[in-house]
């Protein structure tokens, strides 16, 4: 059932224009989803006042309370099957909307982006950002692009919460010009990607670097009973150098050598004027990573290299931040953020205790825990406490993954596990119409599996001029072994 429109006409509000996107999303999905999407149930499900809503939607007010907004828009994004905007996105756009009203179009227009916007960098899934730009978007969307090219990293499914004395840590040496190296070591699913994004986030704002690069590889195999990443890439220094050439704003040509390819970004990287951040996200991937690292610390000049990996790097230069699981204090506070980001009613009325058991029970691991409390959406949250509990896994092993994966693979329908198969043939983030035409399924059946992959937290869409969809480098490998291998 879909009420009476939100149609916020005769304003130039970005907030209102956001509101309208999500709500004409949601309309648009509620045949397949049968959600009520009015603005009497908004008003129930976000505790907003009716007077209000009513008032937002024709345009009569903009929001002033941000708490009343950020809960009216975690319930239209929920209704959309997107991701919930954070506290921060909304203000942001409320800053923007006092220092310049949108031009040329009114709130009700239709046409506004998403305020959480991603576009996919490709297969090679590389892209800089000469800092300094800005733009009205979550603060849960690091940003990286070229200078009139907006590109982002994966959005993180929850903003980032905890382990701010280690973020602290981690910014005091990247603004250390001692220090050219920092490695952000941990296993896998534990958050390595995620904090490296809020710091980068950060460095951006405080217009630290002139230019930040982020270069991922995302692949993830198990070893006994440890999660290491597969060493099947072929990513060079060679690789890198072109990287940071095609991404940049640099004048070169394809045909010229290595070498002179090479002095090139060895003289951007030295200008006084130019202080680059160099980011390889998951660098264990890569066979010969201490020889590409030794390599790019011989031209670095004044730039910075930021490495993730489950592996050390062993250079006198390196500085290490090792992390592991989050705290108690800061594994609920993650699980409140996830069950409201997921609209899961179970787990918002979990007891802190309850959700301190699930933070121990997945070892304060954030994927763990994002894998635990989509299953509680649609089951009892005890019940599913209880059956992990009683397995008797004591550490982030390939069984417990495998048990967590096996349990909502079972509950799967047939179209969401076409989909979720489907996924292992992409190697960067497929568009809806890429994914439907390999799993074979028509509109009705793609977008309720995606939603429902998306609250088991098996599928993140991101959004950019169309929907994408990528998956957790577990996840992937998952699909890739025991389900294709095993379980279909």
């Amino acid at each position: 059932m879909v009420g009476t429109p939100f149609r916020p006409v005769g304003t130039q509000s970005r907030v209102l224009a956001e509101l309208a996107r999500l709500w004409d999303q949601a309309a648009h999905r509620a045949s397949v989803t049968k959600v009520r999407v009015t603005q009497t149930e908004l008003a129930k499900q976000s505790r907003v006042p009716i007077q209000t809503v009513n008032s937002w939607a024709k345009g009569a007010s903009t929001p002033r309370d941000l708490d009343q907004l950020t809960a009216v828009g975690r319930v239209l994004a929920g209704w959309a099957g997107e991701s919930a905007p954070v506290a921060a996105a909304w203000d942001e756009l409320k800053r923007a909307d006092q220092a310049a009203p949108l031009a040329g179009r009114g709130a009700g227009a239709g046409g506004g982006r998403p305020l959480v916007e991603v576009t996919d960098t490709g297969p090679e899934r590389a892209s800089v950002v000469p800092t300094g730009q800005s733009s009205p978007r979550s603060s849960a969307a690091p940003t990286f692009g070229k200078a009139g090219q907006e590109v982002a990293a994966q959005v993180p499914l929850v903003e980032f919460v905890g382990r701010r004395e280690i973020l602290a840590t981690l910014l005091a040496t990247l603004k250390n010009p001692q220090i050219p190296l920092i490695t952000i070591k941990g296993m896998g699913g534990i958050g390595k990607t995620a904090l490296a994004q809020e710091a980068v986030r950060t460095l951006a704002a405080e217009n630290l670097f002139s230019t930040i690069f982020w270069r991922s590889t995302q692949t993830e195999r198990f070893i006994g009973e440890g999660v290491v990443r597969t060493e099947v890439s072929d990513y060079s220094f060679d690789a890198l150098i072109d990287d940071l050439l095609r991404h940049s704003q640099l004048a070169w040509s394809a045909d010229e050598s290595t070498a002179t390819k090479e002095q090139i970004v060895r003289n951007w990287l030295a200008d006084i004027d130019n202080q680059v951040l160099i980011v390889l996200d998951n660098l264990e991937t890569v066979p010969d990573r201490d020889a590409l690292v030794a390599s790019l610390i011989e031209i670095l000049g004044r730039g910075k290299i930021l490495i993730t990996s489950r592996y050390s790097i062993l250079r006198e230069c390196a500085f290490s931040v090792d992390i592991g699981g989050l705290s108690r204090q800061d594994g609920i506070a993650f699980l409140t953020r996830t069950a409201e980001h997921q609209n899961n009613a179970n787990l918002m009325s979990a007891a802190p205790d309850t959700l301190a058991r699930i933070r121990d029970v997945a070892g304060g691991a954030p994927l763990a825990m994002q894998l635990i409390s989509g299953q509680m959406d649609y089951q009892p949250v005890e019940q599913v406490l209880r059956v992990i509990e009683e397995a008797g896994f004591n550490d982030l092993s390939y069984a417990f993954y495998s048990f967590l994966f096996r349990r909502i693979w079972d509950e799967l329908d047939g179209p969401a596990r076409k989909v979720l198969v489907a996924m292992r043939h992409f190697e960067g983030n497929p568009t809806a119409s890429a994914i439907q035409h390999t799993a074979n399924v028509i509109d009705d059946e793609f977008y309720p599996a995606t939603a429902r992959l998306g609250q088991r937290s098996m599928l993140v869409m991101t959004r950019g001029r169309e929907a994408r969809y990528s998956l957790h480098p577990l996840t992937r490998y998952f699909i890739n072994t025991d389900i294709v291998a095993r379980w279909e």
